[in-house]
């Protein structure tokens, strides 16, 4: 904003303020995080001693924007300027050597430049993200009065179909994480320390690129991703619920158009995320247009890069949404909200043989993990660590075996604030993190990815926090990226396992009261644990979740007499078709209405809302949400129910 006509002589007062009240038409409107509020982005005050400068108040951008390219050796810059009569521009190599320059007449508004850089040095991935510095002086009667600096790198990339990720003309498989950025008693307000912490993490297991979910992160993480090498997807928050409202619309490309142009430059960038699962809420005409504008918006501004959409894995590839942008992405729970976690390959293979023309990638996949539940013989749900690795692994091995799977990225890097949430023992938070709201403890499934990307040699015993077992003999879990690990028990040595990244020690028997495990690598990496050997297996370790529906929602329920168990009728609607398929049936809808909706009404009104538009959830996966709020019965009642519906469209 350009303060000049406000300004009056003397002291001055500048109050910034913000607003993201729910009656505005601002996205997101509805997503599975905490909105904070406030500013998270660093705010400059710049004083103009001319009224010649760089222009700055074009949607927050530097107005320096350079397009280099690989083929040519070239990198055309864009100067919006307010003024002046001189340009140069001056690029610097990675050392620091000036390797072009260029002079120019200002030619208006926006000035173009084209520099020939020689020998090019590629931004080459996590292996050699070399960097290029270009600065443009503004002059004015042969006097220096702006300069502009900034970064930026020349690469080449491309996605296939059947084959992939390629960057700089070869395979380059992407596998990463998610992230969001708030942290525990921080919110949104962190600083440069707490952004290098979280970039040091995902480094140290070896991920090569990061989701950044799902809003524009600050300035700081996107240049730390360039310097460290990451592919880097960026994305606006158009998630979970379109909002039919012209206003909200522009909205959207307004947050697009700023994400574009205020990081432009960052070569880490090469996807621009236009939406996410926005088809829980079900789809129509107008949000397909939307969805297309946006795209056409990325091009205008940006064609070097390629759009991509993440669309949740109940939607059909029927759906318009998957080819409105250039690559597609599926976010993916089998294991924890839907499917077991063998299901993972056949997924991929099931939807990709659907669109085998489209690219398709695995944006989300996961499941929680508190650090206090811990069981022998992990299950769905019971929130052990123990279960959320298993679930990685399966994933992970599942997914590498396809290389049509263009990128993947596991959810998430670290747990992360929601307010609605209460689940695993745990207020307001999502706990599918490999890391801990705090960054303090590191949980289980990361040491298995460190072991899978890392090249780092280590070694890790699994149960860090499942320190008391019975004598039973157990399978003791080793994660390495050695070729080989040796277990001793008490300086006994137990036996040694070729392979990895996982090993596996069976019946091992804790023959001490206190009992010393040691794991030794070919590399002589060594980590060891202290296990207590118990009588029984303690009841500290084990989640004991309590329904918490009211009196109001029982006595909903009380004249009403479920069946035993839940039958799947061939033909007939049941709680794993999509709600927007059950809601074409008057019936259908009216069975949701009143044994899901109504009842939740009375104390969750928050819960109601997400199934009264329908969508492409299904009554199955969205009763992993609601399920301690309503009785038991509603699920196998509700399935009865549907299964008396013969489908007829």
């Amino acid at each position: 904003m350009d303060l000049t006509p406000y300004l009056h002589s003397g002291e001055n007062e500048l109050t910034v303020k913000v607003d993201n009240h729910a009656d505005l038409p601002v996205y997101p409107a509805q997503a599975d995080f905490t909105f904070f509020g406030g500013l998270y982005r660093q705010v400059e005050l710049l004083i103009f001693a001319d009224k010649a400068h760089f222009n700055v108040t074009e949607y927050g951008a530097d107005s320096l924007l350079l397009t280099p390219d690989v083929e040519t050796g070239t990198v055309q810059a864009s100067v919006l300027c307010d003024g002046g009569d001189r340009l140069t521009l001056t690029v610097k190599a990675p050392d620091g050597t000036v390797v072009a320059q260029e002079e120019t007449l200002v030619t208006g508004q926006k000035t173009t430049l084209c520099l020939t850089v020689p020998d090019v040095q590629l931004w080459d991935g996590t292996q050699n993200p070399c960097l290029y510095t270009a600065t443009a002086t503004l002059y004015k009667d042969g006097i220096p009065i702006d300069v502009l600096t900034d970064s930026f790198g020349f690469r080449r990339y491309a996605v296939t179909a059947d084959k992939g990720f390629f960057l700089n003309g070869r395979s380059y498989p992407l596998h990463g994480v998610c992230r969001h950025q708030d942290r525990e008693n921080m919110g949104w307000g962190i600083t440069q320390k707490e952004h290098l912490e979280d970039m040091a993490m995902i480094r140290e297991i070896g991920a090569n690129t990061i989701r950044l979910a799902h809003y524009q992160h600050d300035p700081f993480f996107y240049a730390l991703c360039d310097r460290e090498g990451m592919v880097i997807w960026a994305e606006i928050p158009f998630i979970s619920l379109y909002i039919p409202d012209p206003a909200a619309d522009e909205n959207l490309l307004s947050q697009m158009r700023e994400l574009i142009l205020q990081n432009y430059n960052h070569p880490s960038i090469c996807f621009w995320g236009v939406a996410n699962e926005i088809g829980i809420g079900g789809e129509s005409e107008a949000m397909f247009h939307i969805v297309h504008r946006l795209h056409e918006l990325c091009k205008q501004l940006d064609p070097s890069r390629l759009t991509g959409i993440a669309n949740v894995g109940m939607t059909p590839t029927s759906s318009r949404l998957f080819r409105l942008t250039d690559v597609t992405a599926y976010n993916e729970y089998k294991g924890w909200y839907e499917g077991t976690v063998e299901d993972h390959g056949a997924f991929c293979d099931e939807r990709h043989g659907q669109i085998p023309d489209i690219p398709m990638a695995i944006s989300e996949y996961g499941a929680e993990a508190v650090l206090r539940w811990h069981s022998p013989a992990p299950k769905v749900k019971d929130y052990t660590e123990e279960y959320q690795a298993i679930v990685h692994e399966k994933a992970y091995h599942a997914l590498q075996e396809r290389p049509y799977i263009w990128a993947t990225w596991l959810w998430n890097m670290f747990d992360f604030a929601v307010d609605v949430r209460n689940e695993g023992g745990v207020q307001g938070r999502n706990n599918k993190g490999l890391v801990t709201f705090d960054r303090k403890q590191k949980k289980q499934a990361f040491y298995f990815y460190k072991a899978c990307w890392s090249k780092e040699p280590f070694v890790y015993i699994c149960g860090e926090r499942y320190l008391k077992h019975t004598a039973a003999p157990m399978t003791v879990k080793v994660y390495s990226n050695a070729a080989q690990v040796t277990l001793l028990l008490n300086g006994r040595k137990l036996g040694t396992v070729q392979g990895g990244p996982v090993f596996l020690f069976p019946n091992v028997v804790l023959d001490r009261p206190v009992n010393e495990l040691m794991a030794v690598t070919n590399t002589d990496c060594r980590h060891s644990l202290i296990w207590e050997c118990v009588a029984a297996e303690p009841e500290e370790y084990t989640l004991k979740e309590t329904k918490c529906y009211s009196e109001n929602v029982a006595q909903w329920f009380s004249h009403l007499i479920p069946p035993t168990d839940v039958q799947i009728r061939e033909g007939y609607l049941s709680i794993d078709d999509p709600l927007e398929e059950v809601y074409r049936y008057p019936e259908g809808y009216q069975i949701i209405q009143e044994l899901a909706v109504k009842p939740l009404q009375l104390d969750h009104a928050d819960l109601a809302d997400r199934m009264i538009q329908g969508g492409a959830l299904s009554f199955s996966s969205i009763w992993n949400h609601i399920n301690k709020y309503l009785p038991d019965e509603a699920y196998t009642l509700i399935n009865a129910r549907l299964s008396r519906i013969k489908k007829t469209q």
